[in-house]
């Protein structure tokens, strides 16, 4: 499944909004299309951090994009399609068209600018997104401490924090979410700062959860 939405045309020719494919946890690659046409208006890669997707029950909230406008607009209110290549489907949505001077629209640069972390502080509320008891029956306890640790305080566990978390999972003593909790409200986590490691990095432990 494909949700998603356009929310606004900046009189600087930005195109701001988020898409996501339920089914397959690669970055989104998407492009803007009016309504009817099969031209694309705009292209952009789906991947920025969203706290308010998140707390919406948006996977790991890392939907969101910015895109640029590649051609002249008539303004007004008009129809898009925010389209995935990869599935050859689309979400209808709209937008208020502003009037836009093409010659002095942003810069290509101000996409490139960095893109938001997520943290701790968004992270712990919803637990949930990691799916960490699924994430528990898909690796197996040791492999879980592992990514576990290298999540939360990126590193690997010591044997004997391996060994103490496998038996407390092993009797029941605690769970994946416990494990997860615990390890990101350490000191440890704290003195590491508040940004962890985004979902899209070559390095991130966990599968996606797939959420319908």
């Amino acid at each position: 499944m494909i949700e998603g939405f356009l929310e606004s045309l900046l009189p600087t020719g930005i195109f701001t909004g988020w898409l996501r494919d339920t089914e397959d946890p690669a970055p989104v690659m998407l492009e803007i299309r009016p309504a009817g046409s099969p031209a694309a208006v705009a292209r952009a890669v789906a991947s920025t951090f969203r706290h308010d997707l998140l707390r919406g029950g948006h996977g790991h909230g890392h939907y969101g994009f910015r895109a640029r406008l590649l051609a002249p607009l008539p303004p007004g209110p008009a129809a898009f399609e925010l389209y995935l290549p990869r599935r050859d489907q689309g979400v209808r949505t709209g937008v208020v068209v502003p009037p836009i001077d093409l010659a002095g629209r942003a810069k290509v640069e101000e996409l490139l600018r960095p893109e938001p972390s997520w943290t701790t502080t968004d992270v712990l509320p919803f637990l949930a997104c990691l799916d960490p008891a699924g994430q528990l029956a898909r690796l197996g306890r040791a492999r879980f401490i592992d990514a576990a640790y290298r999540f939360a305080l990126n590193r690997w566990p010591g044997k004997g924090e391996a060994l103490a978390y496998d038996r407390a999972l092993a009797e029941g003593a605690a769970s994946a979410d416990d494990v997860l909790r615990e390890l990101l409200t350490s000191r440890e986590r704290a003195d590491l700062g508040p940004d962890l490691i985004s979902p899209w990095d070559p390095g991130f432990p966990f599968g996606e959860p797939v959420q319908a």
